[in-house]
């Protein structure tokens, strides 16, 4: 399956009204040329081709464009119209329905046009079902002459992904031409990755993006490989099939206090698998009336997803609404717990008021009696002021409500006390960080987010890939059995500031991780090495086996070392832990990993800050690709 990431990110975080109420259309120019008036009127023939009436079907495709001349913008405008006409008409003659997204990545603002050309004009179709997976056309404007020939081009590349041949829906007045189309490649798909990374070498930032419950998310790329059978939705389960206005039903129900709501869609497997997970989830709320947890098939509900403003990069995002408004969204994957927890955060609200001093003691020590359930928090941020209405906690607030179920704010008011901020880390050798800024919203956000970075990450039940393939950093990976001495030798080494500007630490107890068979075979090495410690460079693995004694000369020694060569053709042996780790939670299939079509690694990713730089360095409108980072450059500049 050819991998086609689309994440596009318009979530407004706080207050935004329920959009099902709007509607709007997807077309561009009002003015049809002869040729498509002729097309649209062919649509209200009932006649078609002869043969035995197809099933119904659904494919998903999306039109991104860049324009650089009138010629182009023309084309697609006619693209655009051609495509709006063959829905309908294929709808109703071949039983195939099909949900269209337009980009126009001339205007900007949208982080998967990185993905393609940055300076030259491009035509791309997009076509994704569930049984061919996912594909890249172009649409040559050069070749493509007339609407005739693109017609027949659209229809080419639709029928590579429809149960039946697209062609004998053609108009009459195609019959004598020929439309143009062209698969693009793998290998295209990288150069234009590498070009686009040469392009852009920007700064790395110093807000860290990822927060403590996403450092071992679900690696997408590889889920997109796994088969699953659709999973269905009876009336006796936790989850609702909300079907027509069901979803705005819910939204106005005045006793209905939260709906939490999956927008998924038969034709990617990333979506039915976070359908699995949040059927799952929803049976942990099934007695509390106040929580509506529920899902809309976006194959068979196409307007109520377009009411919504839902895009293809939706389909296994998560929105929460809260009496109608919007709150907030969940786009990352892991399992029904990260779910489940989730839903507890933001029901739980952005920011904790604690009363008493004792409970502000066990604040500090990690324990939040909103979700005292899920037990001892491992970064606890805690201010406090002297009343809501100052300076400080209004801007206190304002970073919570950023950070809205991705991190833990406890508040105490003390008159006399003057505005502190501190982050609680019980579980780290540096306990506690204390804030030392103006409290603005920049200085804030970059203290909350960097002094809640384990110095150590847990890599036993998978890990998040930017946090590691992207990081400016070298990896120290440690693989032990339980071995107290070695890790206490560890979390010394990585305690240390000097190490920690070079390298980022991980660790793996065996006794309690997924499995790691195939994540040794990847290095060379049997499982019978442990202790071992292992620094990930950039172009190579250095390994020492059944370590003795774990001190800094060990980072660069060459004595007695492992050597493990990697390879841009191979998959990184990383990624055997993250398929492990999706294996553990779905079931074992046999996956074959694929490297990463990009060559170049970047430093302006999740992870690569410096944590001892000064300034404020503000992130870039799409942070790569991360949605939390586009809303938090928003906020930013909103602030500043």
């Amino acid at each position: 399956m050819l991998r086609v990431q689309l994440l596009i990110v318009s979530v407004a975080v706080v207050c935004a009204q329920c959009p099902f109420k709007h509607g709007g259309g997807d077309h561009v120019g009002h003015h049809h040329p002869p040729a498509v008036k002729q097309i649209f009127a062919e649509t209200n023939d009932d006649s078609g081709p002869p043969g035995s009436e197809p099933d119904p079907h659904f494919i998903q495709t999306t039109f991104i464009h860049r324009d650089k001349s009138d010629e182009d913008l023309k084309f697609t405008q006619e693209v655009i119209e051609l495509i709006n006409i063959l829905r309908m008409k294929l709808k109703s003659h071949a039983k195939l329905a099909i949900d269209n997204e337009n980009i126009d990545c001339e205007g900007g603002g949208f982080p998967q046009c990185k993905e393609y050309p940055l300076n030259s004009a491009y035509h791309f179709l997009v076509v994704e079902d569930s049984s061919h997976g996912a594909a890249i056309y172009s649409l040559d404007r050069i070749h493509n002459t007339n609407v005739e020939k693109i017609e027949l081009a659209l229809l080419d590349a639709l029928s590579r992904h429809s149960k039946i041949s697209l062609m004998p829906f053609a108009s009459e007045n195609t019959e004598h031409e020929l439309g143009f189309v062209r698969v693009i490649t793998p290998k295209e798909l990288a150069r234009f990755a590498r070009d686009n990374s040469a392009a852009n070498k920007a700064p790395p930032t110093t807000i860290y993006t990822r927060s403590p419950t996403e450092l071992n998310l679900i690696n997408e790329n590889i889920l997109e490989f796994r088969k699953i059978e659709e999973p269905t939705i009876s009336t006796d389960d936790a989850l609702a099939d909300l079907k027509g206005s069901d979803l705005n039903d819910a939204l106005e129900d005045p006793k209905t206090k939260y709906v939490f709501v999956l927008f998924w869609t038969r034709v990617s497997s990333v979506s039915l698998h976070a359908l699995q997970l949040w059927k799952e989830t929803a049976e942990n709320f099934k007695s509390n009336e106040e929580v509506v947890i529920g899902a809309v098939a976006c194959h068979d509900e196409q307007e109520v997803c377009r009411a919504f403003g839902i895009g293809h990069h939706d389909k296994h995002t998560i929105f929460a609404y809260q009496h109608g408004q919007k709150l907030t969204a969940q786009f990352n994957m892991r399992d029904s717990q990260f779910y489940t927890e989730w839903i507890k955060l933001v029901i739980a609200g952005p920011v904790q008021k604690v009363e008493t001093l004792e409970k502000l003691a066990e604040a500090r020590k990690g324990y939040i009696e909103a979700i005292k359930d899920l037990g001892k928090q491992a970064v606890v941020t805690v201010g406090i002021f002297q009343s809501e209405d100052s300076d400080e906690f209004i801007r206190f607030r304002k970073v919570a409500l950023i950070l809205f179920g991705r991190y833990h704010f406890v508040y105490f008011i003390n008159p006399d006390a003057a505005a502190s901020i501190t982050t609680f880390r019980p579980f780290e050798k540096t306990r506690r960080i204390d804030y030392n800024g103006n409290f603005d919203v920049p200085s804030l956000v970059r203290h909350i987010t960097q002094s809640s970075v384990p110095s150590i990450f847990n890599f036993s039940h998978g890990f998040t890939g930017d946090v590691i393939y992207y990081s400016a950093k070298s990896l120290v990976l440690l693989v032990h059995n339980e071995d107290a001495d070695r890790r206490a030798e560890f979390v010394e080494l990585a305690s240390s500031n000097a190490n920690a500007v070079l390298y980022a630490f991980a660790e793996i107890d065996r006794s309690s991780s997924v499995e790691l068979k195939t994540f040794f075979k990847a290095i060379n090495l049997e499982t019978t090495a442990v202790p071992l410690l292992c620094v990930f460079a950039e172009k190579q693995i250095r390994c020492h086996k059944n370590v003795q004694k774990i001190d800094v000369s060990l980072l660069k020694s060459d004595i007695d070392a492992h050597f493990v060569d990697l390879e841009t053709n191979e998959p990184h042996p990383l990624k055997y832990i993250q398929l492990e780790h999706i294996n553990s939670i779905f079931g074992t299939q046999e996956i074959k990993l694929l490297p990463d079509p990009v060559l170049t690694k970047p430093i302006n990713h999740h992870g690569g800050f410096n944590p001892h730089g000064a300034g404020v360095d503000m992130p870039s409108a799409d942070a790569s690709g991360c949605p939390m980072m586009s809303h938090l450059n928003n906020n930013l500049r909103d602030e500043l």
